[in-house]
């Protein structure tokens, strides 16, 4: 099955952080794989997999001693590797814009910002937004009334008949973040894909109402809870919790949620839209899409 956007997210980092850091694919370069050997792995352990950077978690231990004796019998081995006083990179938002051309009638544009990293305080904002816009396609499975009330397709879907899918881009990282949105429709209406796009943007800076505001923390609440439904899911959740913040964090996400308010969404993407965009055109009529130059201009 031929899809057009395949590689579309790994070409929106890129163009985001560059050749490094966040902007690496994140199943590495085809053209790598000769200059993979031996030592090299080796090198990748002793950075990477080493008793500090590991955790081990478990849920339903009858025993823990037991359990600790398991893990030191099974795993003592790996974690023999001494300690490098190895940094990883941090990564440096740099944005900009990057249009390929594939073979496809239809138009893809995904317009980003750099947001907030996990540990602001403004990424529950985040979140709240991206179900605000959520997600539309022209065709989708499922029963009636899904996701019937966000933006895409109350404002997108439904106003405008060259809007074949779009949906809000959110994703946070230790040291950044990006957000924005995505949208599809034919190459011909390449122009109005932008204009309508940066138009749902721009309106997260005006005032939420209070009716909508709520569905969507509502929504956004369900989800969470539906996500950390069994027990190994709750169990990774923690892992990665404890890895993120030195600390277990996800039983006040519910709390968090509701205290996002009209004005801390309105704040987080006013301060984010101020920023240098990173645009993605990728389709037949890549020619029609304006300039990034254009785009910040639009928005500020």
């Amino acid at each position: 099955h031929y899809d057009p956007f395949m590689n579309n997210q790994d070409m929106l980092l890129r163009t985001a952080y560059g050749y490094k850091t966040l902007g690496m694919p994140r199943l590495g370069m085809e053209n790598n794989i000769g200059n993979i050997d031996a030592r090299m792995m080796q090198q990748f352990m002793m950075d990477n997999i080493t008793p500090k950077k590991i955790l081990i978690v478990a849920s339903g231990v009858k025993s823990h001693r037991e359990y600790v004796d398991l893990v030191r019998e099974r795993l003592g081995e790996l974690s023999a590797v001494p300690e490098h006083k190895y940094q990883r990179e941090a990564s440096q938002y740099i944005g900009g814009e990057y249009r390929t051309w594939t073979e496809t009638p239809q138009t893809n544009i995904s317009v980003v910002f750099e947001s907030a990293p996990w540990k602001s305080a403004d990424v529950h904002s985040f979140y709240v937004m991206q179900t605000l816009i959520g997600s539309a396609t022209a065709f989708s499975s499922g029963g009636p009334g899904k996701g019937m009330y966000c933006r895409a397709i109350t404002n997108l879907m439904q106003l405008y008949d060259f809007v074949d899918s779009a949906s809000a881009i959110n994703s946070h990282f230790t040291d950044s973040g990006l957000f924005g949105m995505t949208i599809e429709g034919p190459g011909s209406h390449s122009a109005e894909l932008m204009q309508v796009l940066l138009q749902e943007l721009h309106r997260l800076r005006e005032p939420i109402p209070d009716q909508e505001l709520a569905r969507a923390k509502n929504i956004l609440k369900m989800n969470v809870l539906m996500a950390l439904e069994r027990q190994d899911e709750r169990l990774e959740e923690i892992a990665r919790n404890f890895m993120t913040f030195g600390d277990l964090t996800f039983a006040q996400y519910c709390e968090k949620i509701d205290a996002v308010t009209s004005e801390s969404i309105n704040r987080a993407a006013s301060k984010a839209l101020a920023g240098k965009p990173t645009m993605l055109v990728t389709g037949g009529a890549i020619n029609l899409v304006p300039s990034v130059t254009e785009v910040a201009r639009q928005l500020n």
